[in-house]
């Protein structure tokens, strides 16, 4: 009797054969004769180290008499037997995978470390012959080793910022905490380095694996992660491992003269790729969530450490972004929960885990990318009649977004804390609340309606009101409307949340303001003052504001102490070629509603800003520009028309068109 398979156990790897023969289909016609029944003969196994293998191709099996059949075709599954986990992969009709087929079908059971790992198989065969269909199965095991480069648990930045030292460990890379395989991008923050001047000084680098600090032949004796020419300057790229100088070179990354205040280091040890990201840690970064539909970006406030916190109601999946107005970078879940975890900027990552409905202190910080959410319970009014041990406690009203309690206040001093506890609590004036500030005070004793609106440092403010009288909620935005549009274009003003406003707009005209772009009810006209500054008033039948001389004016108006403000603004480019002391000066064309400047171009960096002074500059963005937004940048020499369209916080843009 003839074999019909003859199994070179897997590239003459063996495995046991179960389940001889069984029909696949009835034939579809009546066959002339029977085929023979199937023997195995099955060599013992032999390991597969996918690195061993040349070429993208391996042959898996041989089978005699597959040309006895008019169509043979193969499936093959690989099982992980302690988890359950499968993957198929599709050999050709002479037995044959591609290498990357076999790897990604390890990498889906099993991950990737280049370890043996004892596979389990189920091969299917189905043929055809004389419109008779056969289908027979073979099950075994084979041990087969994943192609990966040794992945180490941490490696550590060796460098300009700690003189190269060969046992100090400061600046660790580190993973999201889970398998290096499933895991592999390697992360650290450092400084920009400094000589003893404070001066900034080039990034000369090279990443050691921790197990440097303890192989027999040195440090600096075996192999390191580098560059493959030394001096290599690339912001991202790929790096090699190799002998110390003979293999890798040392990085040198990072300009002397930018404004970056860090580097954040990521790299893939799988894919043996590298991002260096300059990062100057913008004022704001914000959080947005399901608790606004998406729609509504917080402000967290930062410091100069990249440590970001904040104050807000979340009930949804929630995530960042350093920027108000677009998604651009934006922080996506690496690993955690809905309540501590790391954070980092992920394509199409996941978002946060919904936390219990509730109000939080949101703290990130962009150094360790990391986030974590502090449960604020409750807020309550502390030190009444003198009583500094016994809260009267604050309910969130979500529909006003604050904190509220209708209580007797006796006169005399107070402060709110959070969870009955000093670690949160604040002071200072009712419309500036600040960490530890001063006690508040009441002058006179009587029943009061409080509420505290929280959202970060420089903005929480509180209100009290008496009997019915209602708390004031100010509107996002307050209008400009004047003789500068014939008054009939409403200008908007972007409100802090305690009642004060700015833009940035072209007037030449009297002007007043109003809360609603499309009607004039409650207009604010002149009280007193004159074209630039003074008091406001609703007064019926009052006067416009008087007209300025023609130009563009950054308008500020306090709603709260019904006041107004114009300051005249120039705007210029600076940082063209590297000439960060000297300005591209501006116009403002009125037709078009913008500052515009034709003017030759180097490629590289700059930056808009005001009054040829830093107190008013914007980057970011062509599409979003910030106030101190990182450098803008150019990839072509050339000449420029730019123009400069700026209103309010949010939504200044510019445009370059190369002539």
């Amino acid at each position: 009797m003839r074999k019909l398979l003859y199994m070179i156990g897997l590239c003459t790897l063996a495995a046991a054969c179960t389940e001889d023969y069984t029909d696949w289909a009835s034939p579809l016609t009546n066959p002339q004769e029977k085929l023979d029944s199937v023997e195995c003969s099955i060599l013992a196994p032999t390991a597969i180290n996918v690195a061993d293998i040349e070429g993208d191709s391996l042959t898996l099996f041989t089978a005699d008499y597959a040309e006895e059949f008019d169509e043979v075709s193969y499936s093959m599954e690989l099982a992980n037997a302690a988890t359950g986990s499968k993957a198929t992969i599709t050999p050709d009709a002479d037995g044959r995978v591609s290498v990357a087929d076999l790897q990604a079908a390890l990498a889906a059971i099993y991950g990737l470390r280049p370890v043996e790992r004892s596979v389990a198989f189920n091969l299917v065969i189905t043929a055809k012959k004389d419109g008779a269909g056969y289908r027979m199965s073979k099950t075994g095991e084979i041990g087969i080793t994943p192609k990966a480069p040794v992945i180490e648990e941490a490696y550590y930045y060796v460098g300009a910022l700690n003189n190269w030292s060969d046992s100090d460990q400061t600046y660790k890379l580190t993973n999201g905490g889970g398998d290096v395989y499933d895991d592999p991008v390697f992360t650290v923050v450092i400084p920009v380095p400094t000589d003893a001047t404070g001066a900034r000084v080039e990034n000369w680098f090279k990443i050691a694996p921790a197990s440097a600090y303890t192989r027999e032949e040195g440090f600096w004796g075996g192999d390191m992660v580098g560059a493959a020419v030394n001096g290599q300057s690339d912001f991202e790229g790929s790096f090699i491992v190799g002998q110390n100088d003979d293999v890798a070179q040392a990085f040198n990354i990072g300009d002397v003269n930018d404004e970056a205040l860090y580097y954040r280091l990521e790299f893939n040890m799988l894919e043996q790729t590298y991002k260096v990201v300059a990062v100057g840690f913008n004022e704001f970064i914000y959080e947005i969530g399901g608790e606004s539909g998406w729609s509504t970006p917080h402000a967290l406030k930062g410091n100069d450490e990249g440590q970001y916190a904040g104050f807000y109601y979340l009930d949804s999946e929630y995530k960042f972004k350093p920027k108000e107005a677009d998604w651009n970078g934006d922080y996506e879940k690496k690993s955690g929960d809905a309540y501590s975890g790391a954070i980092d900027d992920i394509a199409g990552g996941s978002n946060i885990d919904a936390p219990a409905a509730g109000f939080y202190k949101i703290e990130v910080d962009l150094k360790a990318l990391t986030y974590k959410l502090t449960a604020i319970s409750t807020i309550g009014i502390i030190g009444n009649g003198g009583d500094w041990n016994n809260d009267i406690d604050m309910a969130y009203n979500t529909a006003l977004g604050c904190w509220e309690a209708t209580a007797t206040l006796a006169a005399g001093t107070f402060k709110f804390r959070a969870n009955h506890d000093w670690a949160i609590n604040w002071g200072g004036s009712f419309d500036d609340l600040s960490q530890d500030g001063a006690n508040l005070s009441v002058a006179a004793a009587g029943e009061y309606t409080v509420r505290l609106f929280l959202s970060y440092d420089g903005a929480h403010y509180c209100t009290l009101t008496t009997g019915d009288e209602p708390a004031v909620v100010y509107p996002d935005f307050y209008y400009e409307i004047g003789g500068e549009s014939s008054w009939s274009t409403s200008h908007a003003l972007k409100g802090n949340g305690i009642g004060q406003y700015t833009g940035i707009y072209y007037l030449n005209d009297q002007f007043k303001f109003k809360p609603n772009a499309d009607n004039w009810d409650n207009d604010l006209e002149k009280a007193s003052g004159d074209a630039y500054e003074g008091t406001l008033g609703d007064i019926a039948g009052g006067a416009n504001v008087d007209a300025p001389a023609a130009g563009a004016y950054i308008i500020d108006l306090d709603v709260a102490a019904l006041t107004y403000k114009l300051t005249a603004v120039s705007v210029s480019i600076i940082g063209n070629g590297g000439d960060w002391n000297n300005d591209i000066d501006m116009a403002y064309d009125t037709s078009l509603g913008c500052f515009a400047v034709t003017t030759e171009l180097a490629a590289g960096t700059f930056k808009f800003r005001a009054n040829h002074d830093w107190a008013i500059n914007w980057g970011g963005t062509f599409g979003n520009l910030t106030q101190d937004g990182d450098n803008l940048s150019i990839a072509e020499a050339g000449t420029y028309t730019v123009q400069l369209f700026l209103s309010y916080a949010g939504a200044h843009y510019c445009t370059l068109t190369k002539q």
